[in-house]
């Protein structure tokens, strides 16, 4: 489970494999797991007023399939937000985001700060502006055997702004 875990929470970490074995399109029920994925840990995260739900974007997809199939474990320059996911192992939508919205124990609203490691995987989970999300998972050959993209519009993460 750690190395499953890693590349989601080691931040600029590259793996340059570029051999893709497979890019399945999104189905409409995978679709609607990453969407409620997503929208579980924005209600999870106690915001008052509570946080929009997002939807799917399909334009965003398209651009998460396209950086997601070069099984490279880096952050594209999509223009969009963003977060990677990596794993030895298996990966399903509900797992990927369960592992970003892990870092919320890294997170303190208060000051605006990770406490210790990462959480701006988390932070965009909820950037309460984001609207619209697009995710693929590809299967790859070599040393990440599933790599994940998801897409944020409009995107978070801005410095010295509070996600919510």
């Amino acid at each position: 489970m750690a190395a499953m875990l890693c590349a989601a929470l080691i931040a600029g970490c590259s793996d340059t494999n570029d051999s893709s074995t497979t890019e399945p399109p999104t189905t409409i029920g995978e679709a609607q797991d990453w969407v409620n994925a997503h929208n579980a840990v924005r209600t999870a995260a106690g915001a008052k007023p509570e946080l929009p739900a997002v939807a799917w974007s399909e334009e965003l997809a398209e651009v998460a399939r396209a950086n997601a199939k070069k099984c490279v474990f880096e952050h594209s320059k999509s223009g969009y937000g963003e977060n990677v996911f990596a794993s030895s192992g298996g990966a399903t939508p509900k797992n990927v985001v369960d592992a970003w919205a892990g870092e919320k124990a890294n997170y303190d609203l208060a000051s605006n700060t990770c406490k210790k490691d990462i959480c701006g995987h988390y932070t965009q989970l909820v950037w309460k502006s984001t609207a619209r999300i697009g995710c693929a998972i590809a299967d790859c050959a070599g040393q990440w055997s599933k790599v994940a993209f998801c897409e944020y519009d409009p995107p978070g993460n801005y410095v010295g702004q509070k996600p919510y």
